[in-house]
């Protein structure tokens, strides 16, 4: 009997040591993707349309007739809130947020925005259920209250027209937007470098080929006058950015 329960606890030993090194290796590796990252600073980037920079990762915010849309809310909260007061923006006129995809870089400041409606794609919704895991047995955090998005509906807020377009890949309901046919927000959806689209870092994508594909189809998207991505910053050229695809 004794042998027995040394062998199991070896056995639960080990499998613990090997957990410990596989995040310890993930960890490492997040941190050498996300030095990669390029995101844009704080500020204005066009009339109506400004950065947030937190850390590694950008959310931006479009002025409406009588508030803001948010895309993304970014990695912390505190860090959010210190960049807003920058622009001299008040986190609750923000009336919605559209979020690309609920990766907890992209979400940890929600409750910075009480007064918004929050936006998902229905194949995102699986990712905050319990249905689908981020990484193994990881899950991505919970959103309480969130309204949801078909592929190619469009939301009317404060004076602005939002379009969901599905771009699956990085997340099974990642989901870029385009307000007034002009800046298209893609997310993780791809990388911009050197002013060309490109896969997002394959390290954190849960499908590479099929963000090859959703990427095409944002190429297909008449040239919008802005592409915004999160990590990567921005450029005004979509023709360029998309001209090989």
């Amino acid at each position: 009997m004794k042998k027995t329960a040394k062998r199991f606890l070896a056995g639960v030993g080990i499998v613990l040591v090997l957990v410990i090194l596989a995040l310890g290796g993930y960890l490492v590796k997040m941190n050498m993707e996300t030095r990669k990252m390029t995101p844009s600073a704080t500020g204005e980037i066009t009339a109506g349309v400004y950065a947030v920079r937190d850390s590694y990762v950008n959310l931006f915010l479009i002025k409406g007739a009588d508030g803001y849309i948010a895309v993304d809310a970014g990695n912390s909260l505190k860090r959010v809130r210190q960049e807003m007061q920058i622009l001299s923006i008040d986190p609750s006129k923000v009336t919605a947020v559209f979020l690309t995809h609920t990766d907890f870089d992209h979400v940890a400041a929600l409750d910075l925005f009480p007064q918004a409606t929050i936006y998902l794609s229905k194949a995102e919704e699986q990712m905050i259920n319990g249905t689908t895991p981020r990484f193994v047995v990881i899950h991505n955090p919970k959103i309480p209250r969130y309204a949801l998005l078909d592929d190619g509906q469009t939301i009317d807020v404060s004076g602005r027209s939002v379009r969901g377009i599905a771009t699956p890949g990085h997340t099974p309901g990642a989901m870029s937007y385009v307000v007034d046919g002009a800046y298209l927000f893609v997310g993780d959806t791809m990388s911009l470098k050197n002013g060309k689209a490109g896969l997002f870092n394959e390290f954190f994508n849960m499908d590479s080929a099929t963000q090859e594909a959703s990427i095409r189809k944002l190429a297909a998207l008449k040239n919008p006058k802005f592409v915004f991505t999160a990590h990567y910053g921005f450029t005004d050229d979509a023709a360029r950015a998309f001209g090989d695809r």
